[in-house]
């Protein structure tokens, strides 16, 4: 046996380990979770935790994922949606073990909120929330998973509604309560040195935009975001994560 058999046979074994993907380590684990906006679709079905078609949804989640692994293969992220229409926060608090803690991620979105302000809307039109249950609920998913992992890296995502649909009746009421919601998210995120994604914020300046034809041009319904919104949306979250990941 030749040292110079050896050299190749060892070059060849460096370039399988390195250059193959099947057998590269999975990348960061990158998880989003909440209600419909996040859900897209997806449907939280065993056959869509296989089916690539429609593991990610269709919403901003699926956006983002779609960008950093088309433009960082050699990353291999492992994207995670785990939204679920109509969800509130105790609904995630319910869930959290199997849908955060099991997957223990290293980049974790919660866009979590407009569900618990329907559910008091429900309750009639000048009904107001309990600020200090939601956030106890919040702050525990924040704690639960900051235990399990110290490093991981959270985004806090600011709820929002339009004066569209259900929340065209008595808007002014049904902002300010979703308004000081966001308060309590932020002061979460920064509390936990979140990173915070202004998405009210971000609707309400897309309306100032002269070449908008209506408010459903962005938010079709006054809680889901169109196709454009989901884009912007997006483009929020990479900015603020900044590439790679």
């Amino acid at each position: 046996m030749t040292n110079s058999w050896i050299k190749k046979t060892l070059a060849c074994a460096f370039a399988i380990l390195v250059l193959t993907p099947s057998m590269m380590a999975d990348g960061k684990k990158i998880l989003f979770t909440g209600d419909s906006i996040i859900d897209g679709n997806w449907g939280g079905t065993e056959r869509s935790l296989t089916d690539m078609n429609h593991i990610y949804g269709h919403g901003y989640m699926f956006i983002c994922a779609a960008r950093y692994m088309a433009n960082y293969p050699g990353e291999n992220y492992q994207f995670y949606n785990r939204g679920l229409s109509g969800n509130k926060v105790v609904d995630l608090k319910n869930r959290w073990e199997k849908d955060a803690i099991e997957i223990d991620p290293d980049i974790l979105t919660i866009l979590i909120g407009v569900n618990d302000l329907n559910n008091v809307y429900n309750q009639g039109e000048n009904a107001e929330m309990d600020f200090v249950q939601f956030e106890q609920d919040y702050r525990d998913l924040l704690e639960r998973s900051r235990r399990k992992n110290p490093d991981l890296k959270i985004v806090l995502c600011e709820p929002f509604i339009f004066p569209v649909g259900i929340w065209l009746k008595n808007y002014p009421h049904w902002r300010e309560q979703c308004d000081r919601m966001a308060e309590v998210v932020h002061k979460l995120a920064q509390e936990y040195q979140a990173v915070w994604l202004p998405f009210q914020d971000l609707f309400d300046q897309l309306t100032e935009d002269p070449q908008t034809p209506s408010l459903t041009y962005w938010m079709w319904d006054g809680i889901h975001p169109t196709a454009a919104g989901h884009e912007k949306m997006a483009e929020m979250w990479i900015n603020a994560m900044g590439q790679p990941l």
